[in-house]
């Protein structure tokens, strides 16, 4: 029997409307109904859930664990007694045109990545646990003070390189291994869903996407993975396909905690929405844009936040940045490189050293050239509510054409720091400081 689902169409239906709201033309609402070919999408460029059915199941077989591939009319296909990659590769590649993939309530080893094409919808069941393999051992490049090198790596278990599909209620287990993993990666796709899922026990970065659009990150629980929860740097830091721009994208409602850097970090992004999600317990800002066009981050609630190597101006809650690093060099002095038109609003921060950022990190820490030539600009922070940030409650160490109202901030050594060397026509009006 499938899990109900009801809970999470309605978190997709909520954030859709959330983001309607505030992102005019993104497109229409989307309406995904039960699994066996019924569902139907209101919008081209999302999940359309139809075609074949195919079951992956684990069997304790008396030479040992088997994984069995199976059809909907119940005939076996394949079965392996490798490793569960192996079957579900086999199920993605029988399902050349379109269809679901039905993984049973049972614990899966994998020792590679499965890879999923167009049209392809892939569904756990109560328990369906995917679990990482160690490969070797490395030395983490950025470690944290009380860690020990060398730590042990892993390898991605799903990547989705096809448009059009999604994959739902699984957890994801990194099985200790914290370099060179990630859970799900999204490369080069249109029509992406990610809901339902778990990720525990590490993974470098959980839920990544890349040069995608007309993505919806719903509904999720991510916890304790090693660098990036929710983000859409998308692999590895030196791959080719990492900070490729995506757009069209809504994080929403998702639970992430327990991150060395950033809880939710939609880089190089346009059109986005970040809205309604809980994060809390980071090393670097909770949420962080860099560099975002175009975008809203409502409504979230974001608290805890234990710095690690922090970059000038301190970290934040929630930060709009301009960060020379992130950029690859195509991008570099294009519009495209700059933050710009970001709503931040309604949202709740709380025990973080700076409540909301805007900033720009040159390469060259020591040059203060970027930080005038280079600011966010066009931003909106409002109706905020920040409390204990022990630093300032709302800093902006560079921008222009900003507005920042209507905010309430309690318990900051500073309620307000606008650096003006570094900034120009930042409105400010009614906000509110609270001991």
């Amino acid at each position: 029997m499938l899990p109900e689902r009801q809970s999470i169409d309605d978190c997709i239906g909520s954030a859709q409307s959330t983001r309607r709201l505030f992102l005019a033309g993104v497109g229409a609402a989307v309406g995904i109904g039960t699994l066996g070919g019924t569902a139907t999408a209101q919008s081209t460029g999302l999940p359309r859930e139809s075609g074949a059915i195919l079951y992956v199941v684990r069997v304790e077989a008396t030479q040992g664990v088997e994984y069995q591939l199976i059809s909907g009319s119940g005939s076996e296909l394949f079965s392996t007694r490798k490793s569960a990659d192996e079957a579900f590769q086999r199920a993605f590649d029988e399902l050349d045109e379109g269809g679901t993939v039905i993984a049973s309530d049972d614990t899966f080893q994998f020792e590679a990545a499965a890879t999923m094409g167009n049209n392809t919808h892939l569904t756990g069941q109560g328990s369906t646990r995917f679990v990482v393999s160690q490969t070797v051992t490395a030395d983490d490049p950025a470690p944290a003070p009380s860690q020990t090198n060398p730590l042990p790596t892993g390898h991605d278990l799903i990547r989705v390189r096809g448009n059009n599909s999604s994959v739902r209620n699984i957890t994801f287990d990194g099985a200790g291994t914290q370099l060179n993993n990630q859970a799900i990666q999204a490369d080069d796709c249109a029509g992406i869903t990610i809901v339902g899922n778990r990720t525990v026990n590490g993974f470098q970065f959980a839920l990544s996407v890349t040069r995608s659009e007309n993505v919806l990150i719903i509904g999720n629980e991510v916890l304790n993975p090693n660098w990036y929860g929710i983000t859409t740097r998308g692999a590895p830091p030196g791959s080719d396909i990492d900070l490729r721009q995506s757009s069209d994208v809504t994080i929403a409602r998702n639970r992430v905690s327990g991150m060395k850097f950033n809880n939710i970090a939609p880089y190089n992004v346009s059109n986005f929405l970040v809205s309604e999600n809980i994060v809390f317990d980071g090393g670097h800002s909770l949420i962080a844009c860099s560099p975002a066009q175009q975008g809203a981050i409502v409504g979230n609630v974001c608290r805890g936040l234990d710095t690690f190597a922090p970059d000038p101006g301190g970290e934040a809650g929630i930060e709009i940045e301009y960060k020379e690093t992130h950029l690859r060099e195509v991008m570099k002095g294009t519009k495209r490189a700059r933050s710009y038109d970001i709503t931040v609003t309604g949202n709740q921060v709380d025990s973080c050293p700076v409540g909301i950022l805007a900033r720009t990190v040159p390469a060259d820490a020591e040059s203060q050239q970027a930080r005038e030539t280079d600011r966010c600009y066009s931003f909106t922070i409002t109706s905020n509510a920040i409390s204990d940030a022990t630093d300032a409650g709302i800093r902006i160490r560079s921008g222009a054409d900003g507005v920042v109202a209507t905010n309430t901030v309690r318990g900051a050594d500073t309620a307000i720091d606008i650096a003006e060397e570094f900034t120009t026509a930042i409105q400010q009006n009614l906000n509110a400081t609270r001991e």
